[in-house]
């Protein structure tokens, strides 16, 4: 398989891609980042280097001189940069013309900056400048034109059926609100101009010159965006973390020229703790279910957001701890687990390995004990004690660590932001690439619509069940504390707990770790 290499201005970015018919029968890919942009077509990669396309550009300088504390910078060729921008100048004998400078641009081929001391004039050396304007999240194709959008607000063009081609007349603002622009994007076949406190939408009008677009006046709203990585389109419908004056943040959908909140008060609260300073967002399909998935790497949460169910979830991902030594005994098929300063807390999952017989061994739901004690079931006929370099493993559980997703060749396939391992996702596969799953489903406070004593004979589980196991523990405190988890059997068609005690206002919570599938409907209380 052919690999072709990019030639970035600044590394590390991340890109939007979008694929566009090049030819009867031929696909290109348009793709960009914030920097730099890029068209792969008939397997030729290109990067776009037209002047007037808003992006970053690494120049070696006519000249650069001083007059006084400013620096006067001529470039050979015309360029698209901007007054207020920065620019890095590298490679400068006197070192006093070197660093990251806000600039001052005169003309398209002039600008200046600051400097400190007296550096001799004009500056010698084998010097470079790099800046340019840079572009917002998202790309737009739409009847044969690419749009982008700086964070004024100003979106530029390709021509017509050509990505590399620019022109520094072919533009249109979006500045009926003031705000800095976001994110650009697309519904139906709408521009959509994702501001800081509004939303703008556009139409191909056909003009030229200049830029074919003009706006729907009568579509715009006061609702704006505040990351444009929180950006995302599933099933013809874009989502985003909305913000608006004199509101908090909260997650939108749009459809067409219509936009829907679909957050709930307690996503709400999670997005405000945030701060959007570090976000992922796609949209992926699973088992006919649509989920816009919106990582929080802040605060260290992934939400997920199901469009077929109009339900919210956490997901998460479980990443091995370094093993501890331990003992193990057991007592009518309970095992008894001596480990010192284990760190672990009731219903985590811990891997048992080493051990003989083999029964100990494998992965287990806990029940913490003490700081150097838990239990776990194993058949009541397993010899005790177990022997063996025994070790156990529990797991640190963070954000999901998948921030990137594509389909291609029909799999939903995501990338871990560390280790850069491609992963499927799929309705068949119970683990994270080797690592458990932890299911947690936890229930609304159940009162009965009153505040009398209530007492629970039993708990049953409802649902598709395959065998395994899980922990349900419960809280009478809304949710500040819980009781010690008790286990039931999922191979079991009644599933269920009895004695469940006294309670005036309880919530529950399933705990589920396995390799098996699970669907579960309710929680029976009698």
């Amino acid at each position: 398989m052919p690999t072709y290499t990019i030639a970035v201005t600044v590394a590390g970015q991340p890109f939007d891609m979008m694929q566009y018919v090049a030819q009867q029968s031929i696909y290109g890919i348009f793709f960009k980042s914030r920097y730099d942009a890029f068209s792969f077509e008939a397997n030729v990669l290109t990067k776009v280097t037209d002047a007037d396309y808003p992006g970053w550009s690494s120049v070696t300088p006519t000249s650069i001189t001083r007059s006084g504390s400013t620096a006067t910078v001529t470039l050979p060729s015309s360029v698209n940069w901007q007054s207020g921008s920065s620019v890095t100048v590298a490679g400068a004998a006197q070192t006093e013309y070197n660093g990251t400078f806000t600039i001052t641009v005169t003309d398209s081929t002039h600008f200046t900056y600051t400097v400190t001391g007296t550096p001799a004039t004009p500056a010698t050396g084998t010097i470079t400048v790099k800046g340019g304007r840079t572009t917002v999240p998202g790309v737009v194709y739409l009847d044969g034109y690419f749009f982008v959008m700086d964070a004024n607000g100003v979106i530029y063009n390709s021509g017509l059926n050509d990505p590399l081609s620019w022109n520094a007349l072919d533009f249109i603002t979006a500045a009926i609100e003031p705000g800095a622009g976001v994110a650009i994007t697309k519904s139906q076949n709408y521009v959509v101009a994702l501001k800081e406190w509004s939303t703008e939408f556009f139409y191909n009008a056909g003009n030229s010159p200049g830029s074919p677009l003009s706006p729907v006046l009568s579509a715009f709203t006061l609702i704006g965006c505040a990351s444009g990585d929180s950006v995302a389109s599933l099933d013809e419908t874009v989502y985003w973390v909305a913000k608006a004056r004199q509101r908090g943040p909260g997650v939108y959908r749009m459809r067409e020229l219509q936009q829907e909140k679909v957050s709930n008060p307690d996503i709400d609260r999670i997005l405000a703790a945030d701060g959007m300073s570090s976000v992922y967002a796609y949209g992926v399909k699973i088992a006919g279910h649509s989920f816009y998935v919106l990582g929080l790497k802040t605060v260290g949460i992934t939400l997920a957001y199901d469009a077929t169910s109009n339900s919210w979830a956490q997901w998460t991902s479980l990443t091995a701890q370094a093993p501890k030594s331990c003992t193990i005994s057991q007592t009518g098929g309970l095992a008894t687990v001596s480990c010192t300063a284990h760190g672990y807390s009731d219903c985590d999952p811990v891997t048992i390995s080493g051990a003989s017989p083999a029964a100990y061994n494998g992965l287990f739901q806990i029940n913490k004990v003490d700081a150097n004690s838990f239990t776990y079931e194993v058949p009541s006929a397993t010899a005790t004690p177990a022997t063996g370099t025994i070790t156990a493993t529990g797991y640190t559980e963070s954000y999901f660590k998948y921030t990137r997703y594509v389909n291609a060749a029909g799999r939903d396939l995501v990338l871990h932001e560390t280790t850069g391992a491609l992963c499927e996702i799929s309705d068949s596969a119970y683990d994270d690439a080797g690592a458990p799953i932890k299911l947690v489903i936890r229930t609304p406070k159940v009162d009965g619509g009153n505040e009398e004593w209530k007492t629970l004979g039993q708990l049953r589980v409802v649902g598709l069940k395959q065998g395994g196991g899980a922990m349900i523990r419960w809280s009478d405190d809304d949710y500040a504390s819980y009781n010690k988890g008790r286990r039931i059997s999922l191979s079991d068609p009644q599933a269920r707990l009895r004695r469940c005690g006294k309670y005036r206002r309880r919530a529950f919570e399933l705990i589920h770790i396995g390799v098996l599938p699970v669907q579960l409907a309710a929680l029976e209380l009698d």
